[in-house]
């Protein structure tokens, strides 16, 4: 049986930085296509925000925003849990 008490808040940040990121990159294609393919009409900032700069403006917003979440969420699970630990049964 394996206690976890702790657990590295900026490796924990890091990971979920690179996953959101990769999330992003891919929703991010996928709305560029749709740009390019006419799908996605208007003007102004709506239409740059999801036009042809999604596929660079969507891995970078959510990439930050899975860091920021990484880390505050790193730093509640270490508040909460401290010194009583969790447990997890290994084979």
């Amino acid at each position: 049986m394996v206690i976890i008490k702790e657990i590295d808040i900026s490796g924990l940040a890091k990971i979920l930085a690179i996953a959101n990121g990769t999330a992003g990159f891919i929703y991010g294609m996928f709305t560029t296509m749709a740009a390019f393919s006419g799908y996605l009409p208007g003007e102004g900032i709506f239409s740059i925000l999801l036009g042809q700069w999604s596929i660079v403006m969507l891995p970078v917003f959510y990439g930050v925003s899975g860091y920021l979440i990484g880390l505050i969420a790193g730093y509640i699970y270490n508040k909460t849990v401290g010194s009583k630990g969790f447990e997890v049964k290994t084979k």
